[in-house]
């Protein structure tokens, strides 16, 4: 697989079980990333590209695993669209936590977030092998943010009531676990998980399993300390 007209050190000897596409404008954080990547194990090839409309293109010629990219607004949901086409997992770098500036339908769909400052090849490292199992990516400055934009919103709502299995799920949630994986936990079917959180968006009025977490917390019903 090319890279870029680059070749990173390291992504050759690497463990072939993730293939990464970094879509990212500027040069210098591009490489940057895909050369950390080139360290990580869980990370075989690793292919860049500076546009959306390219990295459409590659997707297809490619079928990375992993799209790393900055794009969060509206320009970005046909990448958003293709990612999902292609079954890859789609992750955002972001450089700041300015909530608002994500749209809605792109952090309904990502399977993770990174702070771009935060990037380190030992970072790197965990975020794949989190989603080489199917686990989600949640920097805990963006789980902060969540929870102070849920405990500033006005939610006049009756209090929330959970069944044990609900309970459960949520606590499993939290922990990062993919429906497959709480699943296995929990002795039940995929279907039967994908049940409770449809449940559990329905009940803590969340459109997403992130959101879901953050005000299950706000309201104490997983504890700070878990």
């Amino acid at each position: 697989m090319t890279l870029d007209s680059h070749v990173y050190p390291g992504l050759e000897q690497s463990i072939q079980q993730l293939t990464a596409l970094v879509v990212i404008k500027n040069d210098l954080v591009r490489h940057g990333i895909a050369s950390m990547l080139g360290a990580v194990a869980t990370v075989g090839d690793v292919c860049t590209c500076a546009s959306e409309e390219e990295a459409i293109a590659k997707l297809a010629t490619h079928r990375p695993d992993v799209v790393l990219c900055h794009g969060t607004g509206p320009a970005a949901l046909p990448l958003m669209q293709a990612v999902l086409t292609h079954s890859a997992q789609m992750v955002l770098l972001l450089e700041d936590l300015d909530l608002a500036a994500i749209d809605e339908t792109i952090m309904l769909n990502a399977h993770g977030f990174l702070m771009q400052d935060d990037a380190t090849v030992e970072v790197l490292q965990a975020a794949m092998d989190r989603l080489a199992v199917g686990g989600m990516l949640l920097p805990s400055e963006l789980a902060r943010a969540l929870m102070t934009r849920v405990a500033g919103a006005s939610r006049i709502a009756p209090p929330i009531c959970l069944t044990s299995r609900e309970r459960e799920v949520l606590g499993l949630l939290a922990q990062g676990l993919s429906n497959k994986q709480i699943a296995r936990r929990m002795d039940i079917s995929e279907h039967g998980v994908k049940r409770h959180v449809t449940n559990l968006l329905a009940k803590l009025n969340a459109p997403n399993r992130t959101l879901a977490v953050a005000v299950a917390i706000q309201d104490g019903l997983i504890p700070q300390g878990d």
